[in-house]
């Protein structure tokens, strides 16, 4: 016979409305893990019922906005997971388990140098980025493209943080204050850029938060399975964790053009999803 406190009790948190949003599974701690897992994949080939330990939450279903726009008449805002910041990190943006964001003025620079930037992130490789920021954020690609006529503008600020490490709590939270930001500005669109994996999901919560509010979000990122399992509904597969724009091995001309190629795939999802 097992104490109490050889036990985790089966628990369901409830909301107002009666819907069981968490079950806590009861554990057997008297038998080892190994054990514990090997009956219960036993017991699933055999077909016979069992509890996982380990219990995922549905994503939350949100309707999936729509660009209220012609693409050439869209006005796009770049937002990022991945720590950029200003020389100097103004605002101190921590580099894990970031609690804020920055807002830093794009205005009238065709691209990013890499002199005026750094990063604040511990989660990923940033020496790639540092080399040339725009392998995070293409504002390089963007700016041409607005030059073009295809989206009708990039908005004058983009909006980083430090996703590394953030929990689920925590990147709602945040995602809901940088939706509060973005719903308050004249933009139409946002392509979220995300690093590692922990920074892939909170960047994915703050775009469902973003969506949440009626603004259409792209993510890109090289680890997409994390955002599709966290529910966000367009995504973009980014081409390294350390430079989900880039691609260090081409020359420059070469990496620039396979950037601008991988923006307009990321614009064309966008445009896709909305018609």
């Amino acid at each position: 016979m097992l104490n109490k406190a050889e036990y985790i009790y089966s628990v369901q948190d409830q909301d107002t409305l009666g819907k069981t949003q968490k079950i806590i599974p009861l554990i057997n701690y008297s038998k080892p893990a190994p054990q514990r897992c090997l009956d219960m994949l036993l017991a699933k080939l055999r077909g016979e019922p069992f509890q996982t330990e380990v219990v995922m939450e549905e994503p939350e279903k949100i309707s999936i906005p729509v660009l209220e726009k012609p693409l050439n008449q869209t006005t796009v805002l770049l937002l990022t997971d991945g720590g950029l910041v200003p020389r100097g990190n103004p605002d101190r943006i921590p580099s894990t388990n970031a609690c804020c964001f920055g807002v830093y003025s794009i205005a009238g620079k065709r691209r990013l140098q890499a002199r005026d930037y750094e990063v604040s992130h511990q989660g990923y490789d940033f020496s790639y980025v540092r080399e040339d920021p725009n392998r995070l954020l293409p504002v390089d690609a963007l700016r041409e493209l607005e030059r073009m006529g295809v989206i009708g503008r990039l908005y004058d600020h983009f909006l980083s943080t430090a996703g590394v490490m953030t929990s689920s709590e925590d990147s709602i939270r945040l995602g809901q204050q940088i939706a509060d930001y973005v719903e308050a500005q004249p933009v139409d669109a946002v392509l979220i850029t995300s690093a590692c994996g922990t920074s892939t999901r909170c960047g994915a919560y703050i775009g469902m938060a973003i969506e949440s509010r009626g603004i259409p979000v792209v993510q890109v990122t090289n680890l997409t399975q994390i955002s599709a399992d966290t529910g966000i509904s367009r995504i973009v597969k980014g081409n390294n964790i350390c430079y989900p724009y880039g691609k260090p091995s081409l020359d420059r001309s070469g990496e620039y053009n396979y950037r601008r190629q991988l923006v307009m795939h990321t614009l064309q999802m966008l445009k896709e999803m909305s018609e």
